[in-house]
């Protein structure tokens, strides 16, 4: 049920119809307000005077710029209000969670704790998120290459872990092996990822995001009399979740190949693997081996032309609390 807010009259008229009205509405207007402008400057936190901030109904204007040095420069803090006894004045304090959000009260409040009730800022300094919460944790979890979509969040303060896509394996050099024998290289294997972790308040209805894939392992290098260099690895496709994304991770090399000649092993180089660019051509493949008696192995699929659920990176949401 919804009820009405009556406007106040204009005319010289009763309590109700005046003052009463007005300040209802008034009231209502400002649940959750926070008009507060902190800032870090890396080292030290400082919220500037004159702002104002709605604490459980009571409205708190900033008197005097609080300043306070960061315990540790590269933590991220929250900004807790901590009323005095009797509710008259309030302080700040540095936190490292932001509390629950509060539909009600339309802003973060603590629900357990030393700080339990509390309101803090709608604000985060910069730096890393203290105590990162267990991937079991996570409310999304998505790996695998899966392609674009849309995901809900709940309104409040998140935390994002976000992987590429696997690539970067350099092709291994043959062996050469004397008296007309050799072992070819081993094909690169796609084992590094580039990562990123970023805190965000989540405060509509939709997000986007796309996990990259894997590049595919390159292909072992012949053996025998002219041993081959293995292929390189795929390039690792980067994941993009709303406003953040991790970089891709460019194709492996391939490995050298020899000629089977004693003092000559591996002067012939391996192809390069490229930067795994998105084009209409497959960029991103892993570069092939050499062998100067045949060709080398193989490089590795870019992850960007790999089938959807094939081998990809990741995306972990968490929702942040107490």
């Amino acid at each position: 049920m919804l009820q009405r807010l009556d406007n106040p009259t204009q005319l010289p008229m009763g309590v109700v119809e005046g003052y009463q009205a007005q300040n209802t509405q008034i009231f209502a207007a400002r649940v959750g307000l926070d008009a507060t402008a902190p800032f870090d400057d890396g080292s030290t936190i400082t919220v500037p005077a004159g702002g104002v901030v709605e604490v459980n109904g009571v409205m708190y204007r900033i008197a005097n710029q609080f300043s306070r040095a960061k315990p540790n420069a590269n933590t991220a803090y929250w900004i807790v209000v901590v009323p005095s006894p009797d509710g008259s004045t309030a302080s700040f304090d540095l936190v490292t969670r932001p509390g629950v959000w509060n539909h009600a009260r339309n802003g973060c409040y603590f629900t357990s704790g030393a700080h339990n009730g509390r309101r803090t800022l709608n604000w985060v300094s910069l730096g890393n998120l203290a105590n990162v919460p267990a991937d079991g944790t996570a409310v999304v979890a998505r790996t695998n290459k899966t392609g674009h979509e849309q995901i809900s969040l709940a309104k409040g303060w998140h935390f994002v872990r976000l992987g590429s896509g696997l690539g970067g394996g350099n092709g291994g050099n043959s062996t050469w092996q004397g008296q007309g024998s050799g072992f070819g290289g081993g094909g690169g294997v796609a084992s590094v990822s580039d990562l990123l972790d970023a805190i965000f308040f989540a405060g509509k209805p939709l997000y986007g995001l796309r996990v990259g894939g894997g590049g595919a392992n390159g292909a072992g290098g012949p053996q025998g009399h002219r041993p081959g260099g293995g292929g390189g690895s795929g390039s690792g496709e980067e994941t993009v979740f709303h406003d953040f994304s991790t970089a891709g991770v460019r194709a492996g090399d391939g490995g050298r190949g020899s000629n089977g000649a004693a003092g000559e092993i591996g002067q012939w180089n391996g192809g390069r693997g490229s930067d795994g660019v998105v084009t209409s051509s497959p960029d991103g493949e892993g570069g092939g081996g050499t062998s100067p008696g045949g060709p080398g192995g193989a490089g590795g699929q870019a992850g960007l032309w790999r089938a959807a659920g094939s081998p990809g990176g990741f995306c972990r949401i968490f929702l942040l609390g107490n």
